[in-house]
């Protein structure tokens, strides 16, 4: 299948960026689809994209979201993500999107795919929700060498993902697919209790060397 596909493409220099981070003041869990199984990935790179449905129980503002990457070496950092919330899988109304550096939460390590796995996060600009499901949509992710890179299968996620394949392989349309790891981080509005988690820090993305 096109999503194990290993494929390397050499590109153009990503200019030096700088990222804020998600601030530490009130940021909890709203959802989290489980830790990488180890078990599967789907491509979010080079015109693939993937989408995976997440539910909010109450009034919320996210912050920020966390994703397990797959990428070859252990040096390919993941630099940069466009992530979109919709209402729909693939469509629907837009509640916000952004093309933001990826910050890495800790040290690659080696799957059983022959890949290293990247546990990184994003930032989102305070977008205010009303409880409800919602879709975070991935594509477009840029890693250090320009090659193609994979959101992880969760382990025992709740979420449903959705697969759209780039060109040419895109023939066949959107499928439906176990879901990937991710947890989205923000504040809830209406005082309900949840878990706390420790604060993503400001970075810069220096680019390749």
């Amino acid at each position: 299948m096109f999503h194990r596909k290993l494929g390397i493409a050499l590109g153009s220099t990503v200019v030096l960026m700088l990222s804020v981070g998600v601030s530490a003041r009130g940021q909890v869990i709203l959802y989290n689809n489980g830790p990488d199984g180890n078990d599967g990935y789907y491509q979010t790179s080079f015109g693939a994209v993937v989408t995976n449905s997440f539910n909010l129980s109450a009034d919320a503002i996210l912050s920020g979201g966390t994703l397990t990457l797959y990428a070859v070496d252990d040096r390919n950092t993941p630099l940069r993500v466009k992530w979109t919330i919709t209402t729909q899988p693939f469509g629907g109304a837009v509640m916000g999107e952004g093309f933001v550096n990826l910050e890495s939460l800790g040290n690659p390590y080696p799957t059983r795919f022959h890949f290293f796995a990247w546990r990184v996060g994003f930032p989102i600009p305070n977008i205010s929700l009303p409880a409800g499901t919602y879709y975070l949509q991935i594509q477009d992710v840029i890693t250090r060498w320009d090659t193609y890179i994979f959101w992880a299968q969760s382990s025992g996620g709740s979420a449903q993902g959705y697969y759209n394949p780039a060109p040419p392989n895109g023939a066949g349309g959107i499928s439906v697919v176990p879901s990937e790891s991710f947890a989205i981080l923000g504040e809830r509005s209406s005082g309900k209790s949840a878990i706390s988690i420790s604060p993503m820090k400001s970075s810069v993305s220096s680019g390749r060397n």
